[in-house]
């Protein structure tokens, strides 16, 4: 299943692992979704789901890379090192609080 991601959550930190902690969107029918960073690496590893970002006009797929520090995360295929097009999406809203 192709997801688009449409928000990322974001880390305090400037290790590329460690810059983006969730990414959310929508599926087909509207309803939202959202992973952390390792749910999203793992879904993407073992092929439940391929992800892209729709940044400037232009489709990218998202790939699993690996830092230095030989830690897994996020970033497009048209990234250098730092995940610069998933950081330049929007914030994901808050998770609303189960009740």
């Amino acid at each position: 299943m192709d997801l688009r991601i449409t928000c990322v959550t974001k880390g305090d930190s400037q290790l590329a692992h460690e810059r983006i902690t969730a990414v959310g969107g929508a599926d087909e029918k509207g309803v939202p979704w959202r992973f952390s960073a390792a749910e999203a690496i793992d879904g993407i590893m073992i092929g439940r789901w391929r992800m892209y970002a729709y940044i400037g006009g232009h489709s990218y797929w998202v790939i699993v890379a690996i830092s230095a520090l030989g830690e897994r995360y996020l970033k497009t295929d048209h990234d250098p090192e730092q995940p610069i097009n998933l950081l330049s999406l929007r914030g994901c809203p808050p998770v609303a609080a189960a009740g």
